[in-house]
């Protein structure tokens, strides 16, 4: 391991690129028709606009003066508001063109040599922090009509071997004629400055576009700069943003997993997503993903355009061309993997604090819970009941029965989660996990074994930080295929041996977090914890440096430690969502695997959902999780909410039943808190806070039928769950800046109170047809509305032309699932609506691939409705024959002479119309096995 330098750096100056275990793992380019390249194009009207709006920042944390900056080789222009060190354009600083133009195999792309920019006298042009690559590889790939990706590499090298170690799975369909997309270089004559464009054929929109230069290929830092046709920039996380609408005045966001509570600005949170949306002119979207998992900087740029800035790895992206929102989410979808279909219990409301002093007060909860009758289906339990805060133990004191409790509450429908933590204790007075792990070799090492801290074996290498227990602990590497097995093997025993029989797992401090960074873990001086670029991820820390509270950069991962932390740090949540969700498939023989993890990267999606961590009880964070909420649907991962009521600070009661009327609406819906703090569960306040959150949780239950279809819709074809109105109104320039409402779908819009004393809420309608969701009144104005909002209501409207599926609410979903079904059918101006429901038993794995799902379809057009069933290979109602037993029509013009089902005609007691609100119900039992014909004369 000492030789782990020599193995990473060889011959050629082109940098860290041991990857033999992901050599292997290419991905062809399998388009089989051809596009032309277009060179040599006039940048006229492209050409950026004063020099005051595209500067390219230098050197953005050295605080540089004139002298400094002009002696390194930048321009200096002291301007207030834009950076005053900054590069010169293309035509002085980056690449030019060094080799020529070829096509890819069956011309699915092309790829071209380029090379660092010369002198007059063939001298390198300036470097800004050293090692750069002078030979470099410009290749773009062309996988379908609307996706495509291009990478810059070392010349003569894979490409693939500079990859993160997570799969992506490009489309393989290639392009025909319907391309909408064409890429242009600036010139493919060899000396001449290298640029490229990516340009959308229909509209000509320049999507992206490299021509105001900064291009920097380097060992451990990587620059690219792209002008935007549009300020209508969303996306980039984990941040705190206090609109979802990015500002575009050179501000920079950090993109580093770390165990930081939202709500302080300009830091990076708990997860890693690179990936923007961007919504130009004429309503088209398009979407791009930086392929890469080292620490990186995204900044902003007013021209308007993006910088990124990265430590190493590749300049790799995809592009999604959409052109509607949630196309370029479901591309994005299809290439890093579509979502997990969570079980339909994970759809209810959820319960949990940290600070449950024994099982008692767990009950209690509960308890208060049921004498409210708020519906609840999933309680958790905090580290709390942890023996000494380690994992796979139980407090033998005040949790011994927790076992027997879990056991008690799941015999009335309610299912149980636990909390697991990476970090391992270290085997002091004898703990079978670690000492397993270790013989098993499952933990973090260090890179160097100079590093070590004194006193530490000469045989143990493994490198130790402090979570929870009292000791060190070791961090699992969830890279290797042992600690995957270690960790199933652990969560079975435990599973087993307690005979703890919990349905879900969650894990937390997964970025992976570390107390005592600097004191007990001491990370020493070295290229990768001090890095050239010194990265925004960095300067916000009290040490300035990328270790700060986690683990240190030069440590080993892999299964053949061919990996540092500081190249796959980012991914740690994301394998350690992996490994768990694997772990708890095969612990829960048969049972759909249900894991909520703290960090993520792109394509955890598939593998957990995820909470917005510790947040605070303050309005202005209710209100931002909103915004949270939407943005990681955008990243594909759509079973997400945040601590409902806040996790640090006491909620305020008025403040705690506002955000428990939102939190109904959030796909993952859970109030948790801190032992810091006094209980905040509803039942804290029965009179209050209870009344509303039970109308506002009745409501979420009556239409999780729609919410299960959604998911169903989001796991096999991609899409969001949670949306904002852009993503259904994407020429409606005012629903572009919308972020204090969402929608469910396409067909719910939840506008929620964020503001204390309000009894009043201000609610933007979209040019559309809205019924008002508790009366079924058509809402005849749009735009910006102002509408009543007691302290008990929430602003529900359900939007003309679609069908959504209900069910009657209950306590559980164990009882509600055994309910009879309802339509609602808000009509639009054609007197048109359609929508579907899928059914399975809810919590099997692999219903969907194995047949054992029901889907119904509904439609109603003209004077006919007709509902129809699409059967897989199985039973999906486990025997039981549900019925459908009211119909709710929506703006029905008058109260029909005649109903006929199957040609029969339906007793006119059965149906009943409201001329006032112009509502028809039907009261028909249809049963959900059988097609009908329903038609109203």
């Amino acid at each position: 391991m000492d030789q782990i330098y020599s193995r990473l750096f060889f011959a050629c100056n082109c940098g860290y690129r041991y990857r033999s275990a992901y050599r292997a793992n290419r991905i062809g380019h399998r388009a089989n028709n051809s596009i032309a390249l277009h060179t040599n194009y006039d940048y006229g009207n492209n050409v950026p606009p004063s020099v005051n709006y595209d500067r390219i920042e230098c050197y953005p944390f050295k605080n540089m003066v004139e002298e400094n900056c002009t002696a390194s080789g930048c321009l200096w222009d002291s301007v207030n508001g834009y950076p005053n060190c900054y590069l010169p354009d293309s035509s002085v600083y980056g690449y030019e063109i060094d080799g020529e133009l070829m096509n890819l195999p069956d011309e699915a792309g092309f790829k071209i040599d380029i090379r660092r920019r010369r002198n007059e006298d063939d001298s390198i042009i300036f470097s800004l922090y050293g090692g750069d690559i002078d030979q470099v590889t410009f290749e773009v790939n062309y996988y379908s009509d609307s996706t495509l990706s291009f990478a810059f590499y070392p010349k003569n090298e894979d490409r693939f071997g500079l990859r993160p170690p997570v799969t992506v799975t490009p489309p393989t369909t290639g392009v025909t004629e319907d391309i909408q997309y064409e890429v242009q270089l600036s010139s493919n004559e060899k000396g001449q400055p290298f640029n490229f464009q990516i340009i959308r054929k229909n509209s000509g929109a320049v999507i992206f576009d490299t021509s105001m230069g900064g291009l920097t290929i380097a060992e451990q830092f990587l620059m690219i700069s792209t002008t935007l046709p549009t300020h209508y920039l969303y996306g980039f996380g984990e941040n705190t943003h206090d609109t979802l609408l990015h500002d575009m005045n050179y501000r920079m966001w950090p993109i580093f997993s770390r165990g930081q509570a939202p709500g302080k600005r300009d830091v990076n949170a708990y997860g890693a997503q690179p990936f923007y949306m961007a919504s130009e002119e004429d309503g088209s979207s398009h979407g791009v993903f930086l392929f890469n998992s080292h620490a990186m900087d995204v900044t902003t740029m007013p021209n308007p355009g993006i910088t990124f800035r990265a430590i190493g790895g590749m300049l790799e992206f995809f592009v999604f061309l959409g052109p509607q929102p949630e196309s370029v989410v479901k591309q994005y979808g299809d290439v890093i993997g579509r979502t997990f279909m969570p079980p339909y219990f994970a759809l209810g409301f959820q319960l949990s604090r940290w600070g449950y002093k024994n099982t008692s007060e767990i009950r209690d909860a509960i308890d208060r819970t049921r004498a409210v009758e708020i519906p609840h289906d999933i309680q958790y339990v905090d580290i709390d009941y942890m023996d000494k805060r380690r994992d796979f133990t139980i407090d033998p004191v005040n949790f011994a029965d927790l076992p027997a409790l879990v056991d008690e509450v799941k015999r009335d429908g309610l299912k149980f989660g636990i909390i697991l933590d990476p970090a391992i204790a270290h085997e002091l007075f004898g703990y079978p996990p670690f000492s397993r792990g270790d013989k098993d070799k499952v933990f973090v090492q260090w890179a160097n074994s100079t590093y070590k801290p004194d006193g530490q074996a000469a045989n143990d290498n493994n490198l130790y930080g402090r979570v929870w227990p009292r000791r060190e602990t070791a961090f699992p590497d969830f890279l290797k295929n042992a600690t995957k097995q270690w960790w199933t093997e652990e969560i079975r025993l435990f599973h087993e041996e307690q005979k703890l029989n919990f349905d879900l797992l969650w894990i937390d401090m997964n970025e992976p977090s570390n107390f005592l960074t600097g004191t007990l873990l001491k990370c020493p001086p070295n290229r990768w914890d001090d890095p050239p670029y010194e990265t925004m991820a960095a300067n916000v820390g009290a040490t300035g440096r990328l270790s700060e509270k986690t683990i240190c950069m030069a440590s080993l991962f892999g299964e053949e430690d061919e990996f540092l932390h500081y190249e796959v740090h980012s991914l740690y949540g994301h394998s350690h969502a992996m490994a768990t969700q694997s772990a708890v498939r095969q612990v829960l023989a048969g049972k759909r695997s249900m894991v909520l993890s703290r960090s993520t990267f792109a394509g955890s999606g598939k593998y957990a959902g995820h909470w917005l961590g510790d947040n605070y009880s303050t309005w202005k964070q209710m209100a931002n999780s909103i915004i949270g909420m939407v943005e990681f649907n955008m990243f594909n991962i759509p079973y997400v909410g945040p601590d409902i009521c806040g996790f640090n600070l006491n909620a305020e009661e008025e403040m705690c039943e506002r955000w428990m009327e939102l939190g109904a609406f959030y796909p993952f819906s859970r109030n948790h808190n801190s032992f810091l703090f006094k209980d905040q569960d509803p039942g804290e306040w029965p009179d209050t806070v209870a009344v509303s959150s039970l109308k506002a949780l009745n409501i979420r239950y009556r239409l999780l039928p729609y919410l299960y279809t959604l998911f169903y819709d989001s796991h096999t074809v991609g899409g969001t769950v949670a949306r904002p109105l852009y993503h259904e109104y994407p020429m409606d320039i005012n629903a572009r800046s919308i972020d204090k409402q969402f929608m469910w779908g396409p067909a719910l819009l939840i506008s929620p109170v964020l503001q204390p004393g309000e009894t009043s809420v201000e609610v933007y309608l979209p040019e559309d047809v809205w019924y008002d969701y508790y009366t079924g009144i058509r809402i005849t104005a749009s735009g910006s509305n102002t509408f009543s909002a007691p302290r008990d209501y929430i602003n529900l409207h359900l939007r003309g032309g679609y069908i959504l599926p209900a069910q009657k609410p209950a306590l559980n979903t164990m009882i509600s699932r055994n309910n009879n079904f309802e339509l609602l059918v808000p009509l639009d101006d054609n007197n048109y609506a359609i929508g579907k429901l899928f059914w399975d038993d809810g919590e099997s794995v692999n219903t969907i691939e194995d047949g054992l799902y029901q889907i119904n379809t509904f439609e109603f057009s003209g004077e006919t409705l007709n509902i129809k069933v699409e059967k897989g290979s199985g039973d999906a109602w486990g025997g039981i024959s549900q019925l459908l037993d009211t119909i709710q029509f929506m703006g029905w013009s008058s109260e029909p002479a005649k109903i006929s089902v199957n040609g029969a005609d339906v007793e006119t007691t059965l149906y009943e119309y409201n001329e006032t609100s112009k509502n028809l119900f039907l009261f028909y039992k249809f049963s959900m096995n059988e097609d009908y014909v329903v038609e109203f004369r």
